[in-house]
Formats: C-alpha cells, sequence, structure tokens
C-alpha cells in the first residue's frame, strides 16, 4: 500500500515560467512590429524590417523547441486540456505536439510567410490585417494552454 500511494502520476507536463515569460516578451514585440507595418508597407524599405522578421521567427522557433522538449502525458488531464481547446476552437494535444508548439510553429510560419510576402511586394494594409489575426488566433491557443498548466 505504502508503495501504491508513494507513487507519482504525471497528469500534465510542468509548467515552465521561461516558456510562458518569454512568450509574453515575444508577443508583445510581435504585436509591436505587426501595428508599425499595419499602414502597409514597400519591398523598397523591407532591408530595414528584414532583423526584426528575423529575430521573431528564430523567437517562435525556440519556443517551440522549448515547448516539445517536455513528454506529453495521455491521461485524464489531457483530456480535460483538449476539452477546453476544442471549445475555443484550437488545436488539440496530439501525441507529438503540445498546442503550445503547434502554435509557436505556426506564428513562425506565418511570420515567414509575411516575411516573403513583405521582401517581393511590400504588404498591404489589408494583408497586414489578415497575419496579424493569424498570429493572435495562434498566441491564444499558446497562452491558453501554458496558463492551464500554471496551477
Amino acid at each position: 500500500m505504502l508503495f501504491i500511494t508513494s507513487c507519482k502520476t504525471v497528469l500534465a507536463p510542468e509548467y515552465d515560467k521561461a516558456i510562458v515569460e518569454s512568450v509574453s516578451v515575444t508577443s508583445q514585440k510581435t504585436m509591436s512590429f505587426v501595428a508599425s507595418v499595419s499602414n502597409g508597407v514597400t519591398q523598397e524599405t523591407f532591408k530595414n524590417r528584414e532583423p526584426i522578421y528575423n529575430y521573431l521567427i528564430g523567437a517562435f522557433d525556440a519556443l517551440k523547441l522549448q515547448a516539445r522538449a517536455r513528454p506529453v502525458p495521455r491521461n485524464v488531464a489531457t483530456k480535460q486540456i483538449n476539452k477546453l481547446l476544442k471549445i475555443k476552437g484550437h488545436t488539440t494535444v496530439k501525441d507529438e505536439y503540445y498546442p503550445s508548439a503547434f502554435a509557436f510553429q505556426k506564428i513562425a510560419e506565418t511570420l515567414t510567410k509575411m516575411k516573403d510576402t513583405d521582401r517581393s511586394k511590400g504588404i498591404k494594409p489589408f494583408a497586414v490585417e489578415a497575419f496579424k489575426g493569424q498570429i493572435e488566433i495562434f498566441l491564444d491557443q499558446a497562452i491558453t494552454y501554458e496558463s492551464f498548466l500554471k496551477r
């Protein structure tokens, strides 16, 4: 009986304060950058923005690696997390991904597409809004999941 009561079952991955802090800082920088180009930009001034794109893409790629470094448990807690994410219309936990790792990857992909568009023809205000909307969806998913882990 003592053996059974001393066993620790992992119901969800550990909350990682470093990931949450990095998401907070990186999301603020990302949204500030998007706001700075919200009126549209021309390809002629792309070189001024390229270092910012590179920084943000690299930051979200690093967050993806950090989030994926934690093992994904299969249990009741995972089912509860999936319910919450499904209600909010987000991707649920898969064996190989946490929702936050998936979201960080999608943000990096969105920023890469935004960068490529900016480089080739600039970005119109309507396109900036579309990129911003996609980034906001995935940031919400990542923040929801990581916040759930702080219990």
